[in-house]
Formats: C-alpha cells, sequence, structure tokens
C-alpha cells in the first residue's frame, strides 16, 4: 500500500479538480434532511464567525487517482455531489460569481475557457448524470422531481429566503459565499490506488476514524480531564457505542442544554453549539458524561418497567418509523429531566412520571405524525419542537405548544387523506401500525414484544388477484394498500401466510398477538369481499380520527 496523502482543503480548492464517482457506488440517497442540516451548518458558521476564526471542517472523501486532475470517489460521493447542487445553486442566486462556475465546470487547459464538463460526474446511474447535467445547465422540467432536482431546489428556496431577510444584499450573498468557499473545509484522503481506497474505506467504516463532530467532542473533552481519570472516561465513552451514536447523543443533548436554559430559537450547528469561542457546553466534563450515558441507557432496558409499559414501548417503536428525528427532542428532554441511572448504569424513571411519559409520547405521536403526512418537511416542526422542549425542562404544559401549531387546516388535510386512502407509501407503515395498536381490544405488552422482534406488513389480500369473492382486477389494485386489509404481522407468521387465501391464512392469523389479526377469525372463508375491506378501512380510519382529535 502506498503512503496516504490527506491534506484539508476549502471548497474552492476541491471544486478546482474533477471527479469520477465510479459504477459500484449507490445512486444518489441524500434527503431533504441531510440538507437541511448542511445548509444551517452553513449559514450558523458564517453568521457566528469572526472572519479570523478557524475554518468549518465539513468531513473527508476517500479518492484514488484517474488521471493529473482528476480523481475516483471510494467515499463521500453523496457529500460532494451535493455541495457541487449547492455551488451551482449559489451560482444562480448571484449571476455573475465566475469562482462559482469554475467549481461546477472543467476548465479547457489550451483555451482556458469552461467546457460542457462537470466537475463531478457519475456513472452510477444514467438518471444521476443526466440530472446534473440537467441542473448545471438549467434544463430542469418543472415536473422533474428526482432527488437531485428536489434538494438544489431546496438549496434555491433556502438562499431566496436568506437574501430576503438581509433586503437583497449583494454584498451579504457575497460574503456568505466567500465563506463557503474559502472557510469550508473538506479532507481528501489520497489513498493511491482504488484498491487501497476500498481497503482504507472498509477500516474506516469497521473501526472508525475520528473525524465526526463527537469525535472531535470527545478529544475536547479528553484534553480537559486530569490525567488520572481518562481511562474512566475512555471506558465511559466506549459504552456510547460508534460514532454515530455519540453524535446523535450530542445532539440530543444539544436540545436537552437548549430547552434547560430557555432557548426557543433557530438552533446553530452542533459544532459550534458545543466548540465556539463562547460555549461553556464542553466545559464540565463530568456534567457533558453523566447526561449523555443517561440519554443512552435510556434506549435500553430499564432498571424496573413501568407498569404501563406495553403503551410506552409501543409507542416509541411506533415513532422509530417515523423518519425525521425531531420527534426525539422532547421524549429525551423529559427523560432526562425525570430519569436517573442506577449504580449499575440502568436508567431508571421515577413510577409516578411513567403516567405523564405516555401521555407525552401520544402527543408526540399525534404532533408528528400528522404534521409529516400534512407537510412532509422538518421545517414545519422545528419551532414548535423548541417550545415544548423548553415547556417540559420548566414544568409547564407542553400540550398547549402543540395544539396552537396544528391549525384547523392541518385538521382539515389530514382527514381527508386518512379518508380518501391517501397516505402514500411513505408513510403508510406507521399509521397501519398505529391503527392496530389502538384497536380497543390489543393486547399492549404483547404488542410492545411483537414491535420489539421482527415484524412485516401483512396485506391480507393474495398479491396476486384471481377471479372469487367478487374480486375485479380494478377493485383488487384500489383495495391492495388500503388500510383495511393491512396490518402489522410476526415475521414468521407473514412469511408462512404470504399469498394464501384468507381460510388458509387463518392458521397463521390465529396465534398472533396482533388483535386486528385474531379479529380477522371471525371473518367467514369467502367473504373478504370489496365491502369487507372497506367496512374495516373505515373502522381503523376512524380508531385515526379520534387519536387525532377529527372527529
Amino acid at each position: 500500500m502506498k503512503a496516504i496523502q490527506a491534506t484539508p482543503k476549502e471548497v474552492r480548492k476541491v471544486f478546482s479538480e474533477s471527479y469520477l464517482i465510479p459504477d459500484f457506488q449507490r445512486p444518489y440517497s441524500w434527503e431533504r434532511e441531510q440538507c437541511e442540516t448542511l445548509w444551517d451548518d452553513i449559514v450558523s458558521f458564517h453568521a457566528n464567525t469572526p472572519a479570523n476564526e478557524e475554518r468549518y471542517f465539513l468531513g473527508s472523501i476517500i479518492i484514488s487517482p484517474v488521471d493529473a486532475g482528476k480523481w475516483s470517489v471510494v467515499d463521500g460521493q453523496q457529500r460532494l455531489t451535493t455541495l457541487l447542487l449547492l455551488i451551482k445553486a449559489f451560482f444562480k442566486s448571484a449571476g455573475t460569481y465566475s469562482a462559482l462556475e469554475k467549481c461546477l465546470r472543467v476548465l479547457d487547459k489550451r483555451t482556458d475557457e469552461l467546457t460542457d464538463e462537470l466537475r463531478v460526474k457519475s456513472e452510477v446511474l444514467a438518471d444521476d448524470a443526466v440530472n446534473l447535467q440537467k441542473i448545471i445547465f438549467d434544463s430542469v422540467r418543472e415536473d422533474d422531481n428526482s432527488k437531485l432536482v428536489v434538494n438544489f431546489r431546496y438549496f434555491v428556496e433556502k438562499i431566496d429566503e436568506w437574501r430576503k431577510a438581509r433586503d437583497n444584499s449583494a454584498d451579504a450573498l457575497s460574503n456568505l459565499i466567500d465563506t463557503f468557499l474559502d472557510k469550508i473545509v473538506l479532507l481528501p484522503i489520497d489513498c493511491g490506488s482504488d484498491d487501497d481506497a476500498l481497503t482504507i474505506f472498509q477500516t474506516i467504516n469497521d473501526r472508525g476514524m475520528p473525524l465526526t463532530d463527537a469525535d472531535i467532542f470527545k478529544a475536547r473533552l479528553y484534553h480537559s480531564i486530569p490525567e488520572s481519570e481518562r481511562g474512566a472516561f475512555i471506558d465511559d465513552w466506549k459504552q456510547l457505542g460508534t460514532s454515530e451514536n455519540a453524535e446523535r447523543l450530542f445532539r440530543v443533548l444539544m436540545h436537552i442544554i437548549r430547552a434547560e436554559n430557555g432557548v426557543t430559537d433557530k438552533e446553530i450547528g452542533l459544532r459550534s453549539f458545543f466548540t465556539s469561542n463562547n460555549s461553556e457546553h464542553l466545559a464540565n466534563w463530568r456534567a457533558v458524561m453523566a447526561s449523555l450515558k443517561k440519554i443512552n441507557a435510556a434506549d435500553k432496558p430499564w432498571s424496573e418497567e413501568p407498569e404501563n409499559y406495553g403503551a410506552i414501548y409501543s409507542l416509541w417503536a411506533i415513532l422509530k418509523t417515523h423518519s425525521n428525528l425531531y420527534w426525539n427532542y422532547p421524549l429525551y428532554v423529559y427523560l432526562h429531566e425525570y430519569g436517573t441511572l442506577t449504580p449499575d448504569g440502568e436508567f431508571s424513571l421515577v413510577p409516578a412520571c411513567c403516567g405523564e411519559l405516555e401521555r407525552l409520547m401520544n402527543e408526540i405521536v399525534k404532533y408528528y405524525f400528522m404534521k409529516g403526512v400534512v407537510h412532509n418537511t422538518a421545517s414545519a416542526v422545528k419551532d414548535t419542537t423548541f417550545k415544548v422542549c423548553s415547556a417540559i425542562a420548566a414544568g409547564r404544559d407542553y400540550k398547549t405548544e402543540f395544539e396552537t401549531n396544528v391549525s384547523a387546516s392541518d385538521k382539515a388535510s389530514m382527514s381527508t387523506i386518512l379518508n380518501n386512502s391517501g397516505i402514500g407509501t411513505r408513510y403508510l407503515r406507521r399509521f397501519v401500525i398505529l391503527a392496530s395498536y389502538l384497536n380497543p381490544r390489543q393486547d399492549k405488552p404483547a404488542f410492545s414484544e411483537m414491535l420489539q422482534g421482527k415484524y412485516d406488513i401483512e396485506h391480507i389480500l393474495p398479491k396476486e388477484w384471481n377471479n372469487y369473492d367478487g374480486w375485479t382486477q380494478e377493485t383488487h389494485v384500489a383495495h391492495f394498500d388500503m388500510l383495511g386489509n393491512l396490518m402489522p404481522l410476526e415475521r414468521v407468521k407473514n412469511i408462512k401466510a404470504q399469498n394464501e387465501y384468507l381460510r388458509k391464512k387463518k392458521t397463521q392469523y390465529k396465534d398472533s398477538v396482533v388483535q386486528d389479526a385474531l379479529d380477522m377469525l371471525s371473518v367467514p372463508d369467502n367473504s373478504w369481499t370489496p365491502q369487507a375491506v372497506d367496512e374495516k378501512h373505515r373502522e381503523k380510519v376512524l380508531r385515526l380520527t379520534t387519536f387525532f382529535g377529527l372527529e
């Protein structure tokens, strides 16, 4: 293996060279939430950093040379491609900023003129390469909703919002772009060859590399600890698990600290929060580690199960199906406020608080599930999240904060979506599980145990249509993904039930802990008709509309 070379480079320098994303890579997959985090971190760094402040480290990319000035990207292609989208969005807004255009397109070495070759070229899928070309050369159709296009539009919108908040000042935008190009830093790791790069990539994924925010925080804490206590600190840190989990814990801790201090305004970047010049949040390493350990222990079996553990564990599992992570923060603020650690390091919650925890979790499910379906963006829930967290930490009424940010329009839209089977595949799974949990005869402890194991979403109708019980191809397609035809089911039973007809599926349903499955036993073998599915659908919609307060 050749010597590895790694030199931090500003965005301007990184995009003075060309990159090839090889065909073995995954397609572009960043979601809006990741783009929101990137944008918020950059804007926060720009707003809170003096001109002479140190640069902001955005992460590493693992590369190997293809030829002079061109690199194969083994790891970091998602970040690199997203930065290209952001560069184009800045250029679209700034118009005449030539340095940005040079970051987008390769220069002809002989004429020193821009070519049509992009700085980042994808060989993963034809669609990725084509969409990048369309974005850079302004030929995107209005109906194009690929991830690349959606994320590019997001950056364009955020830049426009940022400019309007500053009276469309060209100087303000230029200063932000200068920060982006010259203060935001990546670490290209040149591994000499693709084989070596893949080996390094595997090693990094297996053993971890100190490049995440959490690892930077770890180093800061470590150097503030007396040598005699560093061994115990390292042991405690290892209990936090992977760097990714440690970073998640720090993000939760950030919201706990904000809540305890009554901060409800816009969050800043994680690293800025913990390490900026005026930050003292890492000053007391014992308090930091105690909080991280408490948060981490809350995710594991508690020292004593609460009496209502069936409801708490079920709701927790249901929440974990929700892709937006802001629901975590009110929950963990409460657990941190009222929970303790036993001498054995297990989480314990005062029994008197367990009923309130269940009520809080019900409110969290209602709010974030409704907002998720109606608005489909993290931005819709941020402000309320911060206010709820602050209210919990201060012992105030948090329910009012949830309710005041749910409009009549939200409720009307939610009601329409439920009644018209318009939930959509992205959110359908969580509502199927929630509807089953809300079955008034459901054994909640048994349900929670199932959710902590392996289960699937069962389609009661066979996947393939057949001319029986009054079904046509059209009615089969229309009813197949309706709530009335869906329920969670233990994976072993679901595999065995698969594409059988109801009569045979009942042999699997009869031993299930899912009440919706047990209820199917009373349906006559030849009576799972379109009308029966419609009736079951209305029953589940009623459970949900009652739960969400939509009656």
